[in-house]
């Protein structure tokens, strides 16, 4: 079947301003092809000496009020496109809320979220314009085509209907070949995304050596998106062509037979020859739906590429526990009663994340040190997935949302105001932190680490120390 779409593409445009814009331009195109109706009526009356005005009346408004329902269904448009991307955003949250697992590595996060803010929305857009032009010359084609099969030659039915037979077939021949270079048009255009993203360090710094190996790399990534984006523009409009043919010969010769048949016929002829431009307004429109229709499974693809890289990442299956090198981390505890909560002690080697889950249930403060890459936030991690909802993460550098954020605060007055929020706001029984005193001077760190001695009394914080 050729119209097959992704479930979750389809319950994209199952919302009220899809189906308001799509009928609204179905009422439109209906109106402007009745026009072929009363013109041809109009013909008719004037070559037979008959009275007009009411054909030429309704003529003149089938030509003028369509506009009308045109501009209301454009106001329908950019709402369609608004709640599409508020669908794929919800697609997108659906897929990966709580899949921490997925939190620290960099490449995913950096694919994801070029497919979320950049190729996602511009994909849908592109959709959501394809198929309003799509849907607006179908019905333009299949409405003019019934006017003049009705009116004046039945056999324009059966030569269209032939020339899409015929176009279907080769389209159903070159699937695959549209398919893969749409996949790789792309993959070419996320990964230049992705270069893109980097420009800002690399371009302002002023680091010529960084700079070089980024322009290289973005060099060869704009090359390659070009070649493949032409590569699949090339085999688009070479079929095009070969669309153009097949529609046009049958249909012409309709024409040439309507003519000889009825070449003894002024009237009959009169009228064929004022809608002759029709026809050929139908063919030239027939050549760009066959070309859209065409089109259908290269943007099914690409709408398929985008939700299909927001999903969970299915072959990231090394375990977070193989990524921690044990033996190699140490914790210890401090605690306002020690004889109550959670007795001090001297650092301990920590030889399974589960030691510090059996510590959780209890207020205090357990600190975390350990070499660089030995795995120090890769178990926080760990025990964030496995507390869930009674664990709050905060991460060393993040984009987290919080009421209390504002750009004139400093690090260490940000992080202050974010840790007051977490106990007046965020009812959870662990808190964990990542490396908060990076990047502070002594006076903040202290400051900072009183305030985390008031939280330990009130809940269970646990925390890597970069210091």
């Amino acid at each position: 079947m050729i119209f097959k779409i992704h479930k979750e593409v389809l319950e994209l445009f199952k919302n009220r301003w899809a189906i308001g814009c799509l009928s609204i331009l179905t009422f439109q195109q209906l109106m402007e092809a009745s026009s072929t109706y009363w013109l041809v009526g109009l013909i008719a009356a004037i070559t037979k000496g008959e009275s007009f005005l009411i054909y030429i009346v309704i003529y003149l408004a089938s030509l003028a009020f369509p506009y009308i329902p045109l501009c209301i269904a454009y106001i329908f448009k950019i709402s369609w496109k608004q709640e599409a991307q508020r669908s794929f955003t919800n697609a997108f949250i659906k897929s990966n809320k709580d899949n921490i697992s997925e939190w620290n590595n960099k490449g995913i996060k950096e694919h994801k979220i070029s497919i979320l803010t950049s190729e996602g929305p511009n994909t849908i857009h592109l959709f959501i314009d394809y198929l309003w032009e799509l849907w607006t010359y179908v019905l333009s084609v299949t409405f003019n085509l019934m006017a003049l099969s009705a009116i004046v030659e039945p056999l324009f039915a059966l030569a269209y209907a032939l020339s899409v037979t015929c176009v279907v077939v080769v389209m159903k021949l070159k699937r695959r070949a549209q398919r893969q270079l749409t996949q790789k048009a792309i993959t070419a255009r996320i990964d230049l995304c992705q270069s893109l993203l980097m420009a800002w360090d690399n371009v302002l710094l002023g680091n010529e050596y960084n700079f070089n190996l980024w322009n290289e790399k973005t060099t060869q990534r704009l090359n390659r998106c070009l070649q493949r984006n032409v590569a699949l523009e090339r085999f688009d409009q070479f079929l095009a062509i070969f669309v153009t043919l097949v529609t046009a010969i049958p249909s012409i010769l309709v024409v040439v037979y309507y003519m000889t048949k009825h070449q003894g016929s002024a009237v009959e002829l009169s009228e064929f020859v004022v809608i002759l431009p029709l026809l050929f307004m139908i063919l030239s429109y027939t050549h760009q739906t066959l070309s859209l229709v065409f089109r259908w499974s290269m943007h099914r693809s690409k709408l398929n590429t985008i939700y299909k890289s927001i999903q969970e990442t299915k072959d990231f299956n090394t375990p977070l526990e193989r990524k921690i090198k044990w033996g190699r981390l140490s914790f210890s505890c401090t605690a306002d009663n020690p004889s109550e909560i959670i007795p001090a002690e001297s650092p301990q080697t920590i030889m399974s994340y589960t030691e510090l889950l059996s510590r959780a249930s209890n207020c205090g403060r357990l600190t975390i040190r350990g070499e660089n890459g030995s795995g120090k936030s890769t178990m926080l991690i760990l025990i964030k997935k496995a507390l869930t909802n009674r664990a709050f993460f905060l991460p060393t550098h993040n984009h987290l949302s919080f009421h209390s954020e504002t750009n004139k605060h400093s690090t260490g007055e940000s992080l202050k105001n974010r840790l007051i929020e977490i106990l007046d706001c965020v009812d959870v029984d662990v808190l964990l932190l990542d490396e908060w005193d990076a990047n502070l001077d002594k006076e903040n760190r202290e400051k900072l680490s009183e305030l985390i001695d008031e939280l330990s009394l009130k809940k269970c914080v646990i925390e890597v120390r970069h210091r």
